[in-house]
């Protein structure tokens, strides 16, 4: 027997069907390939959709962050000027209340000793009163007592008398001039310190 004739199949039979089926797989690998690189594309895009979503998502966060930082900053700026202005307010408050401490402590001297206060005036950190007293003695002793009482020194800058006839009876003129800043530290602790 001859296994290699066969009369069902002729050599161009053969051709042929190997044509069809080169053709039949070449086909079907460009139909699986055109399926498989379909696929790829919809993965493709699905992937840059998905990608696209989150770098959205992303912007979102960091837009919202840069909102939140800088309504913080404000927060921060708002803050700090409120810091500010409360301390001066303190600063005022303290101002205020050794200007009334020393402005009561000299008036009530200048009762005690007779004093007539011409002039009480606070400028660029320096104290200057002027006044008329009845005798040298009260402008020294009210002088002293000031001193001592705001820890600080008061200095007497000029001081005339004058006849019965400029005033109402025989006195002096008198000036005293002082520093503020530290007159003002000690006057509200001792202010704070008295009931």
């Amino acid at each position: 027997m001859m296994t290699g004739f066969n009369l069902l199949r002729f050599p161009t039979l053969e051709r042929q069907q190997r044509e069809k089926r080169r053709w039949r797989s070449g086909w079907m690998g460009a139909g699986v390939g055109a399926v498989l690189a379909g696929g790829w594309m919809q993965w493709q895009s699905w992937q840059t959709d998905h990608l696209h979503q989150t770098l959205q998502g992303l912007q979102i966060q960091l837009a919202e962050r840069q909102r939140q930082t800088q309504s913080q900053r404000q927060q921060a700026q708002q803050n700090q000027m409120q810091r500010e202005q409360w301390a001066q307010l303190d600063r005022l408050q303290t101002q205020q209340q050794a200007w009334t401490l020393l402005q009561g402590s000299v008036l009530e001297e200048a009762q005690i000793q007779g004093l007539v206060l011409q002039r009480l005036q606070v400028d660029a950190g320096r104290i200057d009163i002027q006044g008329h007293a009845p005798t040298v003695q009260a402008m020294t002793r009210a002088l002293q007592r000031l001193s001592e009482r705001w820890g600080q020194p008061l200095h007497l800058s000029s001081l005339e008398t004058f006849a019965s006839g400029d005033f109402a009876s025989t006195g002096v003129s008198f000036s005293w001039q002082g520093t503020w800043p530290a007159l003002g530290d000690k006057a509200t602790q001792q202010g704070q310190a008295k009931p």
